[in-house]
């Protein structure tokens, strides 16, 4: 599948990045929108053609490059943006499998003939960013703690509770049976602030880390 985009005309068409384009100028924008279908490719494994028109361009820029394994064109000198995608359309050989992003009546009409797909270009960038964020969802939905390990202040707070605990009085919660003895919870007065363990003690699975913790620790002490 090739998706062959109308550059410029795409960049317009979306407000969102139409109203970069006075503050930064075209440059930028350009150059966010490649890497916006770079990360498209990357997601969709289609092949993605961008057709910029040459002739607005301040420097001269090579005809064809490619970024990210998204191919990038600018139109000759004296030829539009427009003309190359109906020149590319034309020797298409499997229109059917060929999709435009143009807002352009006259592209539209063309490619239409040849047999290939129009797709809006907000509906295109509505597409884009909802790949991104559902990247972004992926990563946020696992928790905290397994992304960024223990905070400082949580290895503080197991370091005072284990440091000067027997290891006598420790050894029947590692060895003791399947399903352990839970007590009660005690309705206490505490600062919301503070997280749970502070007040209903530990669970027996996180004493059984940290006593294996502390007792590497002691035993590199003593070699020490």
């Amino acid at each position: 599948m090739l998706i062959i985009i109308d550059g410029y005309n795409f960049i317009f068409t979306v407000p969102a990045l139409e109203r970069h384009v006075g503050i930064n100028r075209i440059e930028p924008v350009r150059d966010y929108v490649i890497s916006l279908f770079s990360k498209y490719k990357t997601e969709k494994h289609y092949d993605v053609l961008v057709v910029f028109d040459g002739n607005y361009t301040q420097v001269a820029l090579p005809r064809k490059q490619t970024y990210s394994g998204v191919t990038v064109i600018y139109s000759r000198s004296g030829i539009s943006a427009d003309t190359e995608i109906k020149n590319i359309t034309s020797l298409c050989q499997n229109p059917g499998d060929v999709y435009i992003v143009t807002y352009d009546n006259e592209i539209k009409r063309h490619v239409r003939k040849c047999g290939c797909h129009i797709i809006e270009p907000k509906a295109m960038y509505k597409e884009i960013l909802e790949i991104l964020n559902k990247d972004k969802k992926n990563i946020s939905e696992e928790p905290e703690s397994k992304q960024k390990g223990p905070s400082e202040d949580d290895a503080k707070y197991w370091m005072e509770v284990f440091k000067n605990l027997p290891v006598e009085d420790v050894k029947p919660c590692v060895i003791k049976t399947d399903t352990p003895k839970t007590k009660k919870k005690k309705n206490s007065s505490h600062d919301g602030n503070e997280p749970s363990y502070k007040y209903q003690g530990p669970s027996v699975d996180e004493t059984q880390y940290w006593v294996r913790i502390f007792k590497e620790l002691e035993k590199n002490e003593t070699q020490n």
